[in-house]
């Protein structure tokens, strides 16, 4: 605002009009006794001047009321003006705390992005460093991995190869290619053998064996899942909810935006070993993040209500069939 609108506006402030009438009033307390002798006839002479005690008095008793009264409107004027100043400091103090609530916040979520960032990074390091060897070349990385998930689903194809066939007939398993490939169809195109004691059996022997290469890769990923669950909240809500529960304020943000992040690094074999790791029953732990935050987007959403709440696998996620039993439990 120019100088000339604000001496335009000056009426407008109450602590003005104040100030004004307190002047006015000091004013009016000058002229009063003069007035009052003007009006009696009031002259100036020496024998006046031996009188000046009763004048003394008189102006004194015409002058010292409005004199009060206009020191009074001075105090409430600086009182209104004391009052004002303080309103805006309030106002400052208040746009200050709510910048740097703002500033506090925009921290709180760039340390977040960089620590899951960071998670990612040494995610990728840990993939580039799997290396395993078995009657072949060393595999590293995600083919390491590929031909680890390949061990396992072979494995449980052989379990159901036994329990189906005469002890003295098994060496067809490893004379037939045929054999293999047609128990592993019967095993992981079936939504009715694997049960949680079949995958338990088999998996904890792959992982006991196995484990030393990959348990490191199974136990970060849940620890980047578990961050993700920790520090990002959906609304104000959740958000008191977990800082209720582990003491520490996530931020509000989309969780699905960083479990998005994180399958974007997985490979087709990682995501599938993830889920099969999530589902052996010591690592319940895993499963349950995964199922309660759908953290695979393995959960059908758009018919949901007729699920009655029950988590049920996507159609387009048939290649899990296997483990629907699993996976569909009731939340």
């Amino acid at each position: 605002m120019s100088e000339e609108n604000k001496e335009k506006t000056w009426y407008k402030k109450k602590e003005n009009w104040w100030i004004t009438a307190g002047i006015i009033v000091a004013g009016i307390a000058l002229l009063v006794p003069f007035s009052i002798l003007y009006g009696t006839g009031w002259k100036i002479s020496y024998e006046q001047f031996e009188n000046l005690g009763v004048v003394g008095d008189f102006f004194g008793g015409t002058t010292v009321g409005l004199f009060t009264l206009a020191s009074i409107i001075m105090v409430t004027a600086a009182i209104v003006m004391q009052k004002e100043e303080l309103a805006l400091q309030r106002k400052e103090l208040n746009q200050t705390r709510e910048e740097f609530k703002a500033g506090n916040a925009t921290a709180r979520v760039q340390q977040i992005d960089n620590a899951f960032f960071n998670m990612l990074s040494l995610h990728h390091q840990i993939v580039n460093n799997i290396t395993f060897a078995e009657g072949g070349d060393p595999l590293t990385g995600r083919e390491a991995i590929t031909e680890l998930k390949k061990i396992y689903e072979y494995k449980f194809a052989f379990r159901q190869f036994e329990r189906e066939t005469p002890e003295e007939e098994r060496e067809i398993w490893i004379k037939s290619s045929q054999t293999k490939s047609q128990f592993l169809e019967k095993v992981f195109e079936s939504d009715y053998l694997i049960t949680q004691k079949d995958l338990d059996e088999v998996y904890g022997k792959f992982h006991a064996t196995y484990g030393n290469i990959i348990g490191h890769y199974m136990r970060n990923n849940y620890r980047i899942v578990k961050f993700i669950v920790n520090n990002v909240a959906n609304d104000k809500d959740e958000q008191k909810q977990i800082k209720e529960k582990i003491g520490r304020e996530p931020i509000i943000g989309d969780k699905r935006y960083y479990f998005g992040m994180l399958r974007a690094q997985w490979s087709n074999a990682e995501f599938e070993l993830i889920l099969i790791n999530s589902l052996y029953s010591e690592n319940h732990k895993f499963k349950d993040l995964i199922i309660k935050h759908d953290v695979l987007d393995i959960e059908e959403t758009e018919k949901k209500d007729m699920f009655q709440g029950r988590f049920t696998l996507k159609e387009s996620m048939n290649k899990f069939k296997a483990y629907r039993k699993l996976i569909e439990i009731n939340k």
